[in-house]
């Protein structure tokens, strides 16, 4: 009997191990699908907003008939339309400035910081590509160049409006912030904005990525630096104030997220 016993014993701790790992492998690969649907989803979201952008640009750069103010509701209306398209799934950073934002605030790691870069270059390079098949040669309109080559003005320009665009992504995604719904036309119209005002003195990027797609495909990399250092330097001073501002009320999340797991 008791060797029995000890066999059935062995046997249940066999097919508990066995289920257990059959588990934790059917979770690691959800994950990992999970992961990749997030890359996937910025290629895709960049994608929508280089070629939105790019083809505005390029259609409207003779006649001029869309205006600064339609430039802007293009930049506004399609990054709204994205955030509420594929936030769920990778939370539409659609920008390397936003993605080194969230690294430097904590909210995103290293490895998934430079894979969402890699494909929101990606997704702008193909973005760019489409309008130039599309349009050919004059799509060279949506590269992003600062007015009279006036560097200084551009630099500090796009460094502000990005810190204004990386700030209120950073504060109105977070988990505590009650106008959630409402995110996606908080972030479109905060870039809108600042096109309205920026894009005829430095071409309002505020993305790094949505300025290299163009830059590469038409070949045209004049001042291209500015499009990188300065949003990226607006992202870092925005993620330090909303480290700042946001501490306490990050703290209390993960409190609450604590205990719920208890």
């Amino acid at each position: 009997m008791c060797t029995l016993y000890k066999i059935g014993l062995l046997l249940a701790r066999g097919i508990t191990k066995e289920w257990f790992d059959k588990i934790k492998a059917s979770v690691n690969e959800k994950s990992r699908g999970g992961s990749k649907k997030k890359y996937l989803a910025e290629i895709v979201g960049t994608f929508i907003l280089v070629y939105a952008i790019a083809s505005a640009a390029t259609v409207y750069s003779d006649s001029g008939q869309l205006g600064i103010i339609g430039i802007g509701l293009v930049h506004a209306f399609v990054l709204a339309a994205v955030v509420y398209a594929i936030g769920y799934i990778s939370g539409a950073h659609v920008n390397p400035a936003v993605t080194i934002g969230f690294l430097v605030a904590r909210k995103l790691g290293g490895r998934e910081a430079a894979l969402y870069i890699g494909s929101q270059i990606l997704g702008a390079v193909i973005g760019a590509g489409v309008v130039y098949a599309t349009f050919g040669s004059s799509m060279a309109a949506s590269v992003t160049l600062p007015a009279d080559d006036n560097v200084i003005r551009a630099f500090v320009l796009e460094t502000v409006m990005t810190f204004t665009l990386v700030y209120v992504v950073s504060a109105a995604t977070t988990s505590e912030n009650k106008i959630g719904p409402l995110a996606g036309t908080a972030v479109g119209f905060t870039l809108g904005f600042n096109v309205l005002f920026g894009g005829s003195i430095s071409g309002g990027s505020l993305n790094p990525a949505r300025s290299f797609g163009p830059a590469l495909v038409s070949g045209n990399f004049d001042f291209h630096w500015i499009y990188w250092v300065a949003p990226i330097i607006g992202g870092l001073i925005a993620a330090g104030l909303y480290k700042g501002l946001h501490k306490d009320t990050d703290l209390a999340s993960a409190e609450a997220e604590q205990m719920k797991e208890r």
